[in-house]
């Protein structure tokens, strides 16, 4: 076991659990619990709301296993991915951001039933979002497994038990009102975790940063070639998923939900993401030509999500390695407690409360929310215990999946007037149903689904919408009103 890491570790953790509890307890005797547990009272501003974004996405994969999956897969394909991340949020800031907020909504479900008026679609957004958040944790936990692992010095099946029991319980306890604190607090850590790894690099590399990354892409032809270890269209599908996931996918939209305004959720989207580039383009070109002085054995024998931590621990010594460990395991919690939050609002909130029992109290609702999160995070929890090799691989599919069937309809819905329930619904299936057929049944590159998936989905939403009945007038001016903030 690695002590001093372990200490600082269970200050960290428990910090977090510490919170829930108190969150916990606030919400219990508010009036307006549920608004606290799912959006947090819609009072999060701009600078507490930048921090928070920036957690939800700087996830296990990026900051733990970006390093090692660059240098295996090569570098356009991943750079694609933190580009179109970039662009995606400036897109979601311009389409969604604006309705969304002012709907009022909780959730994906509850916005999209409004506006197409459609039981099948109230039940059919929360399946898409819970497999698709499901697979996206599944990721998240692998990447706490490791971590665990790593400063206990058990096995990686022992360590995931123990971080997910962590991560569910705080969770349940404290819902988006937990999640926020601690996503200050995780997205502070991720910042330090990685001017501390920029800095022992810049230290260790011996030469100009620029030209020993220069050398290590010369050395290793794979990594600055697109094409050698990924085909094209793995890096056009991947730069698609990302592009069109952060207007659709749960755990990043909740927080539009939560700004105190329209103006704070749009800068805030752009604000975390400029903020989380910038790290993901730095410590990729510090860090990544440390790699191979990791020797042959290490990276053969090794899972590539861990050889970070590996370099990370050449630099330093138990205290700083400390904080950086805790500093990769916030940037999996942060996460990790959004999707889990996303996949509970899909059953408790937008199921349960909606189709299930519709008299459901305050305290039903918030008991069906804590059970659906322990139930979900445990089923995730068994199925990561024979993981997917690549994070990043993984929770790329997870948000091109919710992209195919979510999307269009959102998209649409928001912009397009003749965007109807009946073009809505087929286009959710065909989307999420093609992609999923792709993804387990063809052998087909990393990331390329999408490019069949979410095209005919879009194109099926506009043939099936432009040749059935339009929506109604009432229909059509409340999605005015969202746009103009005057309800």
């Amino acid at each position: 076991m690695k002590t001093t890491e372990f200490i600082i570790m269970i200050l960290y953790i428990g910090f977090c659990i510490f919170l829930a509890f108190y969150t916990q307890r606030k919400i219990s005797s508010s009036a307006s619990g549920t608004d606290e547990y799912y959006v947090a009272g819609r009072r999060i501003g701009l600078a507490v709301n930048s921090i928070a974004i920036l957690a939800a996405l700087g996830s296990g994969g990026s900051f733990m296993a970006g390093i090692g999956t660059n240098f295996k897969l090569g570098l356009p394909t991943l750079a694609w991915m933190t580009v179109a991340s970039i662009c995606g949020f400036a897109l979601a800031s311009i389409l969604v951001a604006k309705p969304l907020r002012n709907s009022g909504k909780y959730t994906v479900t509850e916005f999209l039933t409004e506006r197409y008026n459609s039981r099948f679609i109230q039940v059919m957004v929360p399946i898409i979002l819970i497999i698709g958040s499901g697979i996206y944790l599944m990721s998240q936990m692998k990447a706490g497994g490791l971590i665990a692992s790593y400063i206990t010095g058990l096995s990686y099946e022992w360590g995931l038990v123990i971080i997910a029991l962590v991560f569910i319980l705080y969770v349940s306890l404290g819902g988006m009102l937990a999640v926020t604190w601690t996503n200050v607090l995780q997205g502070a850590l991720m910042i330090l975790l990685i001017l501390l790894i920029v800095i022992g690099g810049l230290v260790n590399a011996g030469q100009g940063p620029i030209s020993f990354f220069a050398s290590t892409t010369k050395e290793y032809e794979h990594l600055g070639k697109l094409g050698v270890a990924l085909p094209l269209a793995a890096g056009i599908g991947a730069f698609v998923s990302w592009f069109t996931a952060p207007s659709v996918i749960p755990h990043l939209v909740m927080r539009v939900f939560t700004a105190k305004d329209v103006y704070s959720a749009r800068l805030s989207m752009n604000i975390g993401m400029l903020i989380y580039g910038t790290l993901m383009f730095t410590s990729l070109i510090v860090i990544l030509p440390f790699v191979p002085e990791l020797g042959a054995d290490t990276l053969k024998n090794t899972a590539s999500d861990m050889w970070l931590l590996l370099i990370a621990n050449k630099f330093f010594g138990p205290f700083i390695m400390g904080i950086i460990t805790a500093g990769i395991m916030a940037a999996v919690m942060s996460t990790t407690d959004a999707l889990l939050l996303a996949c509970s609002a899909s059953f408790a909130y937008d199921l349960y409360g909606k189709v299930i029992n519709t008299k459901a109290s305050q305290k039903q609702l918030l008991r069906a929310a804590t059970i659906s999160t322990w139930v979900i995070g445990i089923l995730v929890m068994l199925i990561t215990l024979k993981p997917h090799p690549f994070l990043i691989v993984l929770y790329t599919a997870a948000v091109g999946f919710m992209a195919s069937g979510l999307f269009p309809p959102m998209v649409l819905g928001i912009w397009w007037k003749r965007a109807n329930t009946i073009g809505a619904s087929v286009s959710m299936v065909v989307g999420s149903v093609l992609f999923m057929i792709l993804f387990l049944g063809f052998d087909m590159p990393y990331n390329t689904e999408i490019l069949i998936a979410l095209p005919v989905s879009m194109l099926t939403m506009l043939v099936v919408s432009s040749l059935t009945e339009k929506p109604s007038e009432e229909t059509i001016a409340k999605m005015e009103q969202y746009h103009t903030g005057i309800i």
